[in-house]
Parts: C-alpha cells; structure tokens; sequence
C-alpha cells in the first residue's frame, strides 16, 4: 500500500503542476492545446484509479475517516464536468487545483 500512496502522491503533484499550466496559460498553438489535452486526461485517469485504490483501502482495511474526503476528491471531477460551462472554466480548474491539493495533504499527513 506504501507504494501505491508514493505513486498516487507523485500522479497528484503532477495533475496540481498541469492543472496550474492550464490556469495561468493560454494556448494559441492546437498541437500545444492537444498535447495539454491528453497530459490532462492521462494525469486525471491515473489520479482517480490510484486515489480510489487508496480510498477503498482507506474504507475497507483501515476504516479511515480521511477516506470520505479523499472519495469526496476522486468523485469531483465529475461533478466539476457536469457543472462547468466555458465562461466558468477558471472558477471550475481553480476548484479542481484546491480538491487535488487538499487530497495531496491529505496523504502526505495521514498515509
């Protein structure tokens, strides 16, 4: 299980990174779009498969109380993407940065 937290706390750092590129950028190239496009999306699957190990464990094994919030954190991506419309795109990545970095602290205390 250390592993799979070393890894996810790697994956998480690396979404906050992106996420971060993404806020204070603005892409003019479409191959640059794309390529941010597909670093997202495969920082987020990675995120949400190692956080939900994480969390299943957490629940399941450990009965962690922190696993709620880090269910809370791998579920919100999802309701981000239901609610977010582009004249709200950097409200809703702002909200995204501060959920991956309160998962992020989450495991560096308590796992």
């Amino acid at each position: 299980m250390r592993i799979i937290t070393q890894i996810a706390i790697i994956i998480n750092i690396l979404s906050v990174i992106l996420l971060s590129i993404g806020f204070f950028h603005n892409f003019e190239q479409p191959k640059t779009k794309a390529v941010y496009g597909y670093s997202i999306a495969g920082c987020m699957l990675a995120y949400i498969v190692a956080l939900s190990f994480i969390t299943i464990y957490g629940m399941a094994v450990s009965h962690n109380l922190y696993s709620v919030i880090l269910f809370l954190c791998v579920i919100s991506p999802f309701v981000i993407g239901k609610l977010v419309k582009y004249e709200t795109l950097k409200k809703y990545t702002f909200v995204q940065i501060m959920c991956f970095i309160i998962s992020l602290l989450i495991l560096l205390i308590k796992f």
